[in-house]
């Protein structure tokens, strides 16, 4: 049977004017601080200045994936951000982190709950969809891009997807612009229409 915390509070709380009571009748002598050593006063210091571990690594890999992405940049020179996508060091990862993507309805939803949100602002009716086109991009925007494909995490694509939409978004709304200047605009979503259904053969 599970005890409920107040009356263990209220016992404890008796309990030490219990004995502070008591030790006022006795009039015991006040013990002793224990003494802090050199060693301890030093390790206690270091610690508070040493950063904390898991960001000292976020931070050592997010450099190893900037470096990463330069270098390719750098390698394919004249290679639009699309161009990029397709070469052989990108490609493979693209697929990999957008096979995960694809297993994440989490993070699915937020990307379309985006798209839909920029939609209703620039007054589209129906179902809208992303068009991003990524031939202007310069070597910045390229790079965060890169980025997020080679860290083979959905999470950092979705991020830089809903960040580049809510960039664009005052542009192709209240701007009147059918495509923002990083590329981004929202169309409607038009589905191709059924095929028509063949007629059957004629019967010998």
């Amino acid at each position: 049977m599970k005890t409920s915390p107040l009356p263990l509070v209220a016992a404890l709380a008796l309990s030490a004017c219990g004995k502070s009571e008591a030790r006022k009748t006795a009039a015991p002598a006040p013990a002793a601080k224990p003494a802090v050593s050199d060693a301890q006063l030093q390790s206690e210091i270091s610690s508070a200045l040493t950063p904390e571990p898991e960001k000292a690594t976020a931070s050592a890999a997010d450099e190893a994936l900037k470096t990463e992405a330069d270098d390719i940049i750098s390698r394919h020179p004249g290679k639009t951000a699309t161009e990029l996508l397709n070469t052989p060091e990108v490609k493979d990862k693209l697929a990999a982190a957008m096979k995960k993507l694809g297993e994440d309805p989490v993070l699915l939803k937020r990307v379309n709950s985006t798209v839909e949100l920029a939609a209703q602002i620039k007054g589209l009716e129906g179902a809208a969809k992303l068009d991003l086109d990524m031939k202007g991009y310069d070597r910045s925007r390229t790079s965060r891009m890169l980025q997020s494909v080679l860290s083979e995490q959905p999470q950092r694509i979705v991020d830089f997807l809903v960040t580049e939409i809510g960039e664009a978004t005052p542009d192709i709304s209240y701007g009147g612009l059918d495509r923002a200047p990083n590329g981004v605009a929202i169309v409607p979503n038009t589905l191709p229409a059924p095929a028509a259904a063949q007629p059957a053969p004629p019967e010998e």
